[in-house]
């Protein structure tokens, strides 16, 4: 690894690669990324991977609209094959009054955030989705942008684009050490070399608490 750099990163799933691509359009050119294994080796290549801008609150439904945005661009370049399904649409159900009222609630709260969803009866849900049993069933939300992407393709593209601006990847190296300094930096210790940086960033997904113990 470099001697020197200003973060490094540790992960290399969707959240290390995102964010370093994410730094490297805003212009950091000196981004270091460290992987254990190799990319996406971890829970990146077998989650879900589905395209929501479902949330809770506002904040939230626009911060996924901002995460979607680059996604797309990706998967719209022909050298970033992604075998994705934007705008498929998907529906969350409802089985009682309460959760409808939430429903049509969201749905009016997104569309401030210029998110669209639609609060639908049962029968709409049903003509939808052909295996949706209608008993009991009190309607839904439709999210007409939702969809599904390949999470591994999504990754390597996300690591073309960063290595494209300079930014470094060192994959195979499991035993990183962090060692925090006086003045608040940082060395990370790698098996052939260490860096210095001002900012780490563990991106370790379900490990994320196994890396930040060990290195307390």
């Amino acid at each position: 690894m470099k001697s020197l750099t200003r973060p490094v990163l540790i992960g290399d799933g969707i959240v290390g690669v995102s964010t370093r691509h994410h730094l490297t359009q805003e212009g950091w050119s000196e981004v270091v990324l460290a992987e254990c294994d190799e990319l996406t080796s971890g829970i990146a290549w077998h989650s879900a991977a589905q395209v929501t801008n479902f949330a809770t609150n506002q904040t939230m439904a626009g911060l996924e609209s901002l995460s979607i945005r680059p996604c797309k661009k990706l998967a719209e370049d022909p050298d970033n094959p992604i075998n994705d399904h934007f705008g498929d649409g998907g529906i969350r159900l409802a089985i009682t009054e309460a959760q409808m009222r939430g429903h049509r609630h969201f749905a009016s709260m997104a569309s401030a955030m210029d998110v669209h969803f639609e609060a639908i009866d049962a029968e709409e849900c049903a003509r939808r989705h052909s295996l949706i049993f209608i008993k009991s069933l009190m309607g839904g939300l439709r999210g007409p942008r939702e969809g599904g992407l390949d999470p591994a393709q999504l990754c390597l593209a996300f690591a073309r684009r960063a290595r494209g601006a300079s930014a470094e990847v060192n994959r195979n190296m499991p035993d990183l050490g962090l060692t925090r300094n006086a003045d608040d930096s940082w060395s990370v210790h790698a098996e052939r070399s260490d860096t210095d940086c001002d900012v780490v960033v563990n991106a370790c997904g379900n490990r994320v608490n196994d890396v930040a113990i060990r290195n307390a």
